[in-house]
């Protein structure tokens, strides 16, 4: 008797333990980001009032500045920090398998635009450099009091067969040597950014549940299109601002609208 007391008492407190674990798990993947994404929800109202009454502007010494670091510095810089000879996608493989490229994700910090002429592969500083980047880019938008919005990744890695092709049919693209070409680079878009989460279960959450009108993304995503000028001068300075402190150079293009941005030291 005393040893079937035992094990009926031992699988009543497995099951304590995982209704526990259950409840645990349900209040910090789900409640928690429910209630700040709802408390964000409920500032729709002011942050799009921030958004008219801020004024932000980039002055010609700061676009001076962004346009200083030209193709030759991005190129060197590739070179240096990056992989080379990644002739075509075969070559590609070879330097995953190596570990000298990882896979480009989505994450909180930005998303990525349907990629046409090139992969989503880069170094392994050059990650850490786009979470630096998406880091900074929260804290001065929160700075200006803003909802947190994501970037937008257009181009990434181009084997040196992609950019052969892509300056067949883009009079934009450099005719020689392209930064792109050795996992270092990457253009970001300053017309398209998206509303996001502060942190991982947040912006897991938004994502699962996008369509709740309790979170109102789409009001806050149509915010972030009336005002991308405003967003692009944050993300601008954001870049600026780390150009300075030596982690990345930028180019402010002319022709397209992307902020053109390679890795400047190792992490």
């Amino acid at each position: 008797m005393s040893r079937q007391r035992t094990v009926i008492l031992s699988v009543v407190a497995g099951i304590l333990v995982i209704l526990v674990s259950l409840c645990f798990f349900t209040y910090y993947r789900i409640t928690i980001p429910v209630a700040i994404l709802k408390k964000e929800a409920a500032r729709y109202d002011d942050y799009r009032k921030n958004f008219e009454n801020t004024a932000l502007s980039i002055n010609n010494d700061e676009l001076k500045e962004l346009r200083t670091m030209v193709n030759d510095c991005h190129v060197d810089a590739a070179m240096k920090f990056g992989v080379s000879d990644l002739i075509d996608e075969k070559d590609v493989k070879i330097a995953l398998k190596e570990k000298k490229l990882v896979l480009l994700k989505e994450t909180r910090f930005w998303r990525i635009k349907e990629l046409k002429d090139s992969l989503p592969y880069v170094t392994p500083d050059t990650l850490k450099l786009l979470t630096l980047i998406g880091e900074k880019f929260h804290e001065n938008l929160r700075k200006q009091n803003l909802p947190l919005y994501r970037f937008t990744i257009s181009s990434v890695l181009r084997t040196e067969r992609a950019q052969q092709l892509l300056t067949r049919k883009n009079r934009n693209a450099t005719r020689n040597i392209s930064s792109h070409q050795f996992g270092t680079t990457i253009d970001i878009l300053f017309t398209e950014f998206e509303y996001t989460g502060e942190n991982p279960l947040t912006f897991q959450c938004l994502r699962k549940y996008s369509d709740k009108p309790e979170f109102k993304k789409a009001y806050f995503d149509a915010l972030g299109n009336q005002y991308a000028p405003k967003l692009k001068i944050v993300l601008g300075k954001t870049l600026l601002e780390l150009q300075r402190q030596g982690y990345c150079y930028v180019i402010y293009e002319r022709r397209q609208p992307v902020f053109h941005t390679t890795i400047a030291r190792k992490f």
